[in-house]
């Protein structure tokens, strides 16, 4: 189930099996001060050494889908759009993650998505050791 989800989630961040003709749409950088509670918030779940339970499962999807939401309110960008898509598949993938490690998938794919979207900032987390403890 976990490699199924695993390749669900590579088909649909990759965008792979769906060629296009299209321009890719321009990248947008937000400024991540305005959303940094929201990134903090991200990064203590995803990052911390604590169980995944069912409650930071659904902690953590409800905070990417709030996260999915915002980042497209004030614009039509189809990048946006395309990386809040991304936000809300990482989200189903928070749900339906192990209570076992590992849990790499969600730290790499968080990381690559927060790192599209806004400029890196000294206080956003890497790792469990960038995480201060609850």
């Amino acid at each position: 189930m976990r490699i199924l989800s695993i390749a669900l989630a590579f088909i649909v961040l990759t965008g792979c099996g769906s060629p296009s003709s299209q321009q890719l749409p321009q990248p947008v950088t937000l400024n991540a001060d305005d959303y940094r509670t929201e990134i903090t918030d991200i990064d203590r779940l995803v990052f911390s050494p604590k169980a995944y339970d069912e409650a930071r499962r659904n902690q953590l999807a409800a905070k990417l889908q709030g996260l999915a939401s915002r980042v497209t309110v004030d614009s039509d960008s189809r990048f946006l759009a395309m990386e809040a898509h991304e936000i809300n598949t990482l989200a189903y993938l928070a749900q339906h993650t192990s209570a076992i490690p590992p849990r790499d998938h969600l730290q790499e794919n968080w990381m690559r998505i927060r790192n599209n979207l806004f400029e890196d900032r000294y206080w956003m987390a890497r790792s469990a050791a960038d995480v201060q403890s609850e």
